[in-house]
C-alpha cells in the first residue's frame, strides 16, 4: 500500500502552484514549488507535509488573517472550479493557514474556518482555539451546531471530540466529556449521515471515559428509525466489544448464553508477518430457543515492550436456532499496514460468544525469511 504522504504528489503540488498563481501573480509556480520541496520533504510523513505547505503559504503571505482571508477563499473557490470536491482531505492545510494567521483573531477565525471546513474538514484547527479560547470555542461549536450547511455541523460535533484521532489533546474535554451534550443533543438524529457518524463516534469516545453517560444518552433514544438506532448502535461500539453487560443488554444479548460442543483450532500455529491467520470455530446452540449470538475474535498483539495490546474484531451477529450447528471460518490478516507496527513473537486470540470469553490459543508470529 503506497504512503499516504503520497498524496502529495509533484503533480499536486504543480496544479496548486498554478492556481496559487492565478490568486497572486508575485508568487511564480517555479517558486512555490521550490519552497515546498525544500529539504527534508522526501523524508517529511503526511502531517509533516501539510505543515510544510500550509508554512509556505504563511511565508508568502505573511499578513493578519483578514487579509489572507480574501485570497485563501479565491484559492478554494478556483480549486472547486477545477474539480477539486468539498470535503477534500488533501487540501486540509488551508485550516492550517488560518489557525497560523489568525490564532489570535478568534472572530476572523471563526468566519473563515465556517467557509473552509466545508471545503476541507477543520476538525483539527479548530482545537487549536479551544486550547486558546475555550469557552468562545464551545459557544461557537453550539451555533455550529445548528448551522444550515451539513459539514459545518458535522465541525461541531468532531472537532470536539475527547479523542479526536491525530487531533491535539484538550484537557477540559477530557476531564469533562458531557460538556458536548448540548452540542450531541442537537445533531444525533440530523438529516445527514456524515454529521451523524461523527455524533456517533464522539458518543464513542465519551463511552471510554464515562459508559454510563453514554448508555442512558443512547437507551432514550433508542426506537425512533432503524436508521437512527443504527447510529445509536455504533456510538456503542466500542462498550459491546468491552463486553459491558449493559450494552449487551439493550440489543438483547444473553450474557449468560454458552455454547455447546465448543472447538477452536488454528489452521497454522505459525504465521508469517504479510500472510493471514486462518482459524476455525464450531459449535452447537442448545438452548430452547433461538439465541441472538454475536461472535468476535480477541487478538493479544506483542508488543515492542514484551506486554501486550489487546483487540477485538467482531465476526457475526446473529439469530440462531435451537440445536443448530455452526461452523466459521475466519482469516486474519497481518499484512503491514501504517496504522500498526508487527512484532515477532508469541501472539494470542480468543474467541468470545456475547461478551464472554470462552477459549484461548497462542501462535507465532515471524518475519519472512
Amino acid at each position: 500500500m503506497e504512503p499516504l504522504k503520497n498524496i502529495y504528489s509533484n503533480e499536486l503540488i504543480k496544479n496548486l502552484s498554478d492556481v496559487v498563481y492565478t490568486v497572486d501573480p508575485k508568487i511564480t509556480p517555479k517558486t512555490f514549488q521550490s519552497k515546498v520541496f525544500e529539504s527534508p520533504w522526501k523524508k517529511f510523513e503526511l502531517k509533516e507535509r501539510i505543515n510544510r505547505i500550509a508554512d509556505v503559504f504563511v511565508f508568502f503571505w505573511n499578513e493578519p488573517l483578514h487579509l489572507v482571508e480574501p485570497k485563501l477563499l479565491r484559492l478554494i473557490e478556483l480549486l472547486r472550479s477545477n474539480g477539486v470536491q468539498n470535503f477534500n482531505f488533501p487540501y486540509i492545510f488551508v485550516n492550517d493557514i488560518v489557525t497560523k494567521s489568525g490564532l489570535n483573531d478568534f472572530v476572523t477565525s471563526m468566519r473563515v474556518l465556517e467557509k473552509t471546513t466545508v471545503f476541507s474538514s477543520a476538525e483539527f484547527a479548530i482545537r487549536f482555539y479551544y486550547q486558546s479560547h475555550f469557552e468562545s470555542t464551545l459557544k461557537q461549536m453550539i451555533l455550529w451546531s445548528k448551522h444550515k450547511e451539513a459539514y459545518v455541523r458535522r465541525l461541531a460535533s468532531e472537532g470536539g471530540r475527547p479523542l479526536l484521532p491525530w487531533g491535539i489533546g484538550i484537557p477540559e474535554i477530557k476531564r469533562n466529556p458531557d460538556i458536548h451534550l448540548p452540542i450531541l443533543e442537537n445533531l444525533w438524529d440530523d438529516e445527514n449521515e456524515v454529521v451523524r457518524r461523527s455524533v456517533s463516534n464522539h458518543l464513542n469516545d465519551i463511552s471510554k471515559m464515562n459508559p454510563d453517560l453514554v448508555l442512558e444518552f443512547c437507551k432514550k433514544r433508542f426506537g425512533v428509525s432503524e436508521v437512527l438506532d443504527k447510529n445509536l448502535k455504533h456510538a456503542l461500539r466500542g462498550l459491546l466489544k468491552k463486553g459491558n453487560h449493559n450494552a449487551l443488554t439493550i440489543f438483547s444479548y444473553d450474557t449468560k448464553w454458552k455454547p455447546s460442543l465448543l472447538k477452536f483450532t488454528l489452521k497454522q500455529k505459525v504465521v508469517n508477518i504479510g500472510d493471514s491467520l486462518e482459524f476455525e470455530i464450531q459449535f452447537q446452540q442448545k438452548s430452547k430457543n433461538q439465541e441472538k449470538i454475536r461472535i468476535e475474535y480477541k487478538i493479544g498483539f506483542l508488543l515492542a515492550n514484551h506486554s501486550y495490546g489487546y483487540k477485538t474484531f467482531k465476526i457475526s451477529e446473529k439469530l440462531i436456532p435451537s440445536n443448530e450447528k455452526v461452523k466459521i471460518v475466519k482469516r486474519h490478516s497481518f499484512k503491514k499496514i501504517t496504522t500498526r507496527v508487527y512484532y515477532p513473537g508469541i501472539h494470542k486470540i480468543t474467541i468470545i460468544f456475547n461478551g464472554r470469553e470462552f477459549e484461548s490459543l497462542e501462535f507465532k508470529l515471524v518475519n519472512k525469511q
